[in-house]
Formats: C-alpha cells, sequence, structure tokens
C-alpha cells in the first residue's frame, strides 16, 4: 500500500513541489491508477518544458504501460494541443503533465477522460488517488525509457480550425506574441507563421528555467515586455501566453491591457454573430455587463462555477458553444463544427483567430472593439484577501445588501440591476477574491467603498 501526501490534490489538477511532494514513484502510481480508472486503451501524453516535468515523465509512462495502456506521444506541447489528441485521435483520454504557471520548483498533471473532460477532485482525481494508493510501486531507482508512438496534431487542428474562422481573411497585421517560454511556443509557431501577417515572437526559445519572466500573465510585471514591444514595434495588438499554453492575455495597438472580461463580451457578441442563439458559459465572478451582451446578442448566458473542469462540464452538460473565464481561459465546443459532436476544449489559439477575423472584417482597432464594453460595464479589478472567514464576510454583506438577491453558486453572488458583487475562496491559494461591477463610476466607487469597508 502507497501513501501519497493528499496536498497534491487539487481542484482541478494535481500539482505539488518536486520531489518532496511529487516525485517518480507518485508519477507512477498516478499513471497506473489514471488508465486503471478510465479502463483506457490509449492515452494521449506530454509535457510542459519544465524540467521537473521531464523527470516524472519516464516514471508517469511506465505507471501507464503497466496499466495497459497504449502511449500516443506529443512530446513538449500545449495542453490544449494534447486535450485536442483525444478528439483527433479518438482517444480514451490524455495528460498533460504541467503546473501550469507555478514557478520552477514544481511538477503536475492535468488529467482529461475521452470527453475532454478535465478530472478535478470532485470529477475523478479522488477515484484515483484512491486507486493510486492501493498500487504497490515497483522497486526500481531508475524509470527506463517506454516506447510510445509520436504523433502531432497542429496540421489537423488548423484544418479544423479553417472551419470556423476564415484563416485567408487574416493578413496585414503586426502581432507581438509572448510565449513565456512555454510549451505554447510549438502550435502558436505553427499557426501565425501562415497568417499573412508579420510575428513579433517574444520569449518562444526553449528555457526549462525560464529566463525572460515567470509563467503568469497576470501579473504585471511578466505583461511589461509584451507591452513595450507592442509600441515599439507599432504592433496591432499583443498577446501572452501562460506557461503550458492554454490560457493567454491581450495587450490592445496602445500597449495597454485588456482585461479578460471586455474580450469575453466581444468573443460572446462576435461569436453570436456566427452561430445564433447558441448557450454560452460564463463563470460566476463577473456577470452583470456579459450577460447584458449575450441576451442582447440573442444568445442564452449560462453560469458556471470558477474553473477548467467546472465550466468544461456545464458545457457538455448543456452543449454550449463557447466558455470564457475571467483569469483569459477560453473554452470552445467542436459543435461549432459539426452538431452531432460535444467535445469542449480549453485553447489560447482560436479566440486569436476570431479576434483577428472580427478586427479585419470590420477594419477596427482592438481598443476601439472593446471600447462599448467598457465605457458601459465598470469593474473593480479583482481584489484579494489574505483572510479563511469567508463566511462571516458573507453574512455581512447579506445584512448591508439585504434588497438585493443573492446566489451561492460560487461563494456569494449580489445581484443589482446597475451592479454585482461576488467574493469566493480562491481554489488555488488561500485567499479570498472579491470583484464588483457597476454601470458607472460613482456606483462603482460607492459600492466598492462600501463592500471593503465592510471585510477589512
Amino acid at each position: 500500500m502507497a501513501k501519497i501526501k493528499p496536498e497534491i490534490f487539487k481542484e482541478y489538477d494535481i500539482r505539488g513541489k518536486y520531489p518532496k511532494e511529487l516525485d517518480q514513484k507518485t508519477a507512477y502510481l498516478l499513471g497506473r491508477a489514471f488508465v486503471l480508472s478510465l479502463k483506457a486503451k490509449t492515452i494521449a501524453v506530454g509535457l510542459d518544458r519544465r524540467p521537473e516535468s521531464a523527470l516524472i515523465l519516464p516514471a508517469f509512462l511506465k505507471g501507464v504501460k503497466d496499466a495497459g495502456g497504449r502511449i500516443f506521444d506529443l512530446g513538449i506541447n500545449s495542453t490544449p494541443a494534447i486535450f485536442l489528441a483525444i478528439f483527433i485521435k479518438k482517444l480514451d483520454g490524455g495528460v498533460s503533465l504541467t503546473a501550469s504557471h507555478n514557478p520552477v520548483g514544481y511538477a503536475g498533471l492535468k488529467l482529461a477522460d475521452k470527453n475532454g473532460s478535465l478530472l478535478g477532485l470532485n470529477t475523478g482525481l479522488k477515484k484515483i488517488w484512491q486507486l493510486a494508493e492501493k498500487i504497490t510501486p515497483p522497486k526500481i531507482k531508475k524509470f527506463p525509457p517506454v516506447p510510445t508512438a509520436k504523433i502531432d496534431i497542429a496540421q489537423a487542428y488548423y484544418q479544423l480550425a479553417a472551419k470556423i474562422v476564415d484563416l485567408k481573411t487574416i493578413r496585414g497585421f503586426k502581432i507581438v506574441l509572448d510565449a513565456s517560454n512555454g510549451s505554447g511556443a510549438r502550435l502558436a509557431d505553427y499557426f501565425f507563421v501562415r497568417l499573412h501577417s508579420k510575428i513579433i515572437k517574444m520569449n518562444f526559445k526553449a528555457g526549462d528555467r525560464f529566463p525572460d519572466h515567470n509563467l503568469n500573465p497576470m501579473l504585471a510585471i511578466n505583461q511589461k515586455p509584451a507591452k513595450e514591444a507592442v509600441k515599439k514595434q507599432a504592433g496591432d495588438l499583443g498577446v501572452i501566453f501562460d506557461g503550458d499554453g492554454d490560457r493567454c492575455l491581450f495587450i490592445d495597438e496602445i500597449g495597454n491591457l485588456v482585461n479578460p472580461y471586455y474580450l469575453n463580451c466581444l468573443l460572446a457578441e462576435l461569436i453570436l454573430k456566427k452561430y445564433p442563439r447558441i448557450n454560452i458559459v460564463i463563470d460566476a465572478r463577473l456577470q452583470l455587463g456579459l450577460k447584458e451582451v449575450i441576451n442582447h446578442a440573442g444568445g442564452r448566458p449560462l453560469v458556471s462555477r470558477a474553473g477548467y473542469a467546472n465550466i468544461v462540464k456545464l458545457m457538455q452538460e448543456k452543449k454550449a458553444f463557447f466558455g470564457c473565464e475571467n483569469s483569459g481561459h477560453y473554452f470552445f465546443n467542436f459543435r461549432l463544427i459539426d452538431k452531432k459532436k460535444n467535445y469542449v476544449f480549453g485553447d489560447a489559439i482560436m479566440p486569436i483567430l476570431l479576434i483577428l477575423e472580427y478586427l479585419k472584417e470590420n477594419n477596427l482597432s482592438l481598443s476601439s472593439a472593446v471600447a462599448k464594453f467598457k465605457k458601459k460595464y465598470l469593474i473593480s479589478g479583482e481584489i484579494n484577501y489574505q483572510k479563511n472567514n469567508l463566511v462571516g464576510l458573507e453574512k455581512k454583506l447579506i445584512k448591508k445588501y439585504s434588497q438585493q438577491k443573492t446566489n451561492r453558486l460560487d461563494g456569494l453572488s449580489i445581484y443589482d440591476p446597475n451592479w454585482f458583487i461576488n467574493i469566493r475562496s480562491s481554489k488555488t491559494e488561500p485567499l479570498i477574491r472579491l470583484n464588483i461591477e457597476a454601470k458607472n463610476k460613482k456606483t462603482l466607487n460607492k459600492i466598492k467603498k462600501e463592500a471593503v469597508a465592510l471585510i477589512k
């Protein structure tokens, strides 16, 4: 009987310090348990560029093989590419060995089933954990290489993307792409060299210590190089990928970050023009404006708890075509191509293509395309508190705003026709997160002042 450190099992994935929390032995157990839990025969496997992923890979592959799994190897590649391989190659599951935007020193695993559903703590990881602890690991110090079938899905995905976006119209742009030295560089390189545009590549080189900046694009310090490059090169826009290439942030032609919420509004509106009257899944953190945009465009907004696994699950249940989070995660359903399909995947390439197509067709800059949303829906930005008394804070807010509607889908949401509040615990950090939205600056400042005073 093996014992695995419980702290590595997160809400949406497996992540821990190497080798203290997640080592080769644990990777072997997880690989074997993953295949057994899914009763899988074929598995897509790839990894990010961090050294820890390469160190646990042989052990993980040995576990997959010992459980009877056949391995389709994508090498160093983005999480979207690995999960897309499940759909394209009709496999039973997929694994991305990545600790996402965590710093060097961490190892991790993102696991998906045959439908592309990310296995979260309540959607499969607990079963894998229980199975893994019943397995006896082999008594070997060094895991040998395991035979795999090498595959690449870039061309196949490009052909699928061409059925959603008219790639021939995307020409004449000057685009800054910052790959953060991450695994998203590979798929991005394949796509963007094929567009009739000038691509200014930043931090595409392999670097397992991520020499240029760390992997979290939400940090202002990591946005600075791309912002400066857009201004210096007179770029039309910039894009920053995270470490495993499953989310992206946009920089407008002025060199300013476009808050992902306004990109969500733009993408929802333009997708509804292509595909009228569809379901769109949004996360609970900001809702007021995005719901209005979707309803006005003839769509149906569906609210989900934040988190990759939660968004994908609801999209599959409701057969939604598009989903988005305020963290720069975007989700698409292959129902966009074939309504008989219901395969959802998170991707950082598709939103870029859709926005470039929209800007070209409407002769707009990125800043002008989102201007109407920024003017109409003002947001506080996420305010973080190092507190653990969420229930007490929720009671204070409910008492203060007793006339407003409330919802507890994800923390506490408070609804008013002219403003919105969400307060929730982070699932990845020991923080309480507050988001406020309003239809004018005066109201935003008032509600923010009141809410902050109650929380302090």
